[in-house]
C-alpha cells in the first residue's frame, strides 16, 4: 500500500471562551517563520514523512504557517477517508444544539424503529455507544482484503445501508468493547437524518458549513449519495479542517454562534476509551466521539523515517487530539505543539 501522510495540520490552543473565526488573510511566507515549523517543511521536501500534501499551523485563530506540495493548493479537496468520521461527529453535535436530538444516552431503537423488540442487546444501544465505537455489533474491518470484512459486504450492496447494517448480529453488550467501524458513524448520520428530517448533506450545509463558511466540499455518491450511504466519504480543503479543529477549541462557537453545545465540544475529544489500537506511526490512542486522542508516539516510527521537530511546548498539561482511522486521513490537531498527521491508502 503506498503511504500517504496528506496533511498536517496543526491548532496551537487557544481559549474556549473566544469564539473568532480564522484569519487567514494576513499571513505571508517570510523571515517571521518559526524555525521549527521550517524545519518540518525542509523535512517533507526531502520526502521524510511519504507522500505530503499540505502543512498549516494555526495559532489564536491566525494561520502563521502554511504550505502545500505535490501541485496541491489551498483550494484542493483532500479526501478525509475515515477522518470523516470526526466530521459525523460535530454534525451530531449541530443536531444536539437544534434541539433535535434530547442527547447521546438516546436509544438508537428511537431513530430505527424496526430493530425494536427483535434483540435485547441491540435495543440497549445508544447513542453514545456508536460514538465510541462500542456498539456491540459482531463487526470485522480489517484487514481490507479479508473475505470476512463486513464493511466491504455492505458496500458491495445496494438499498438501505442502516437496515443491511442493522442486522448484524451483536457479539457483545452495547459499551462493553471497543471495536472500530464504519457501520457506528453511518448509523449516527441516519440517526440525524431520521430526526432532522433532511438529507445529511443538506443538513451539513445548513447548520455547520455555513456557519463556518465552508463552501467547497464533495460527498461521496456511492449508493445514490450521502443520505444513503451514510455520508460514508467527504472531501474538505486542509483550511476547512482547520475551521473544524478551531470551532473545537472555541467550544463549539463560531463567530459568536453556538453551532454545537460547548459541553459536546470538550466531551467529544475528551478519552472515553483508553488505549486502543495503533499504526505506524502511534503505539496507541484513546478514544472520543469519532475523536481520537493522546497519541502515543513511538520512538521509532517506521524504518526510514522521522519524528516531526517540534517548537518549544508553550503549555504542558493540555492533551493532544488527532483523527484517523483506517484507509487514510489523520488529522491532527494539537493544542501545544506539531502534530504529525498520517494514513494508508
Amino acid at each position: 500500500m503506498k503511504h500517504i501522510l496528506f496533511t498536517l495540520l496543526t491548532i496551537l490552543w487557544f481559549p474556549f471562551s473566544i469564539a473568532c473565526q480564522i484569519d487567514f488573510s494576513h499571513y505571508r511566507p517570510g523571515p517571521q517563520d518559526d524555525p521549527a515549523f521550517l524545519r518540518a517543511d525542509s523535512a517533507i521536501r526531502a520526502d521524510a514523512y511519504g507522500e505530503v500534501h499540505s502543512l498549516l499551523v494555526v495559532e489564536k485563530g491566525k494561520l502563521v504557517f502554511e504550505r502545500y506540495y505535490r501541485d496541491w493548493t489551498p483550494d484542493s479537496l483532500h479526501q478525509l477517508q475515515s477522518a470523516t468520521k470526526s466530521i459525523v461527529a460535530t454534525l451530531l453535535g449541530c443536531a444536539l444544539q437544534q434541539g433535535l436530538i434530547p442527547g447521546v444516552d438516546q436509544p438508537i431503537s428511537a431513530y430505527y424503529p424496526y430493530i425494536e423488540g427483535r434483540d435485547t442487546l441491540k435495543n440497549g444501544i445508544r447513542i453514545r455507544d456508536l460514538l465510541t465505537q462500542r456498539h456491540g455489533l459482531k463487526w470485522k474491518e480489517a484487514p481490507w482484503d479479508d473475505p470476512g470484512n463486513t464493511w466491504r459486504k455492505v458496500l458491495a450492496t445496494e438499498g438501505n445501508w442502516f437496515e443491511t447494517i442493522l442486522k448484524t448480529p451483536m457479539d457483545t453488550a452495547p459499551g462493553a468493547r471497543f471495536n472500530y467501524s464504519n457501520a457506528a458513524p453511518v448509523l449516527t448520520t441516519g440517526i440525524i437524518q431520521a430526526a432532522s428530517g433532511m438529507r445529511i448533506d443538506s443538513f451539513a450545509d445548513r447548520y455547520l458549513f455555513k456557519p463556518l463558511e465552508i463552501d467547497h466540499t464533495f460527498f461521496w455518491q456511492g449508493n445514490g449519495g450521502p443520505q444513503n450511504n451514510g455520508m460514508a466519504l467527504l472531501f474538505m480543503t486542509a483550511r476547512d479542517m482547520a475551521k473544524i479543529g478551531q470551532l473545537y477549541l472555541q467550544g463549539g462557537k463560531w463567530e459568536g454562534r453556538q453551532v454545537m453545545p460547548s459541553w459536546f465540544a470538550q466531551e467529544a475529544v475528551s478519552p472515553k476509551v483508553h488505549d486502543v489500537e495503533g499504526n505506524g506511526y502511534y503505539a496507541g490512542y484513546d478514544y472520543g466521539y469519532f475523536w481520537w486522542s493522546n497519541p502515543v508516539l513511538r520512538t521509532s516510527p517506521t524504518a526510514g523515517r522521522q519524528s516531526l521537530p517540534r517548537p518549544r511546548r508553550r503549555r504542558s498539561e493540555y492533551h493532544r487530539l488527532a483523527r484517523t482511522g483506517n484507509g487514510g486521513g489523520h488529522y491532527g490537531l494539537e493544542p501545544a505543539a506539531i502534530q504529525p498527521a498520517s494514513g494508508h491508502f
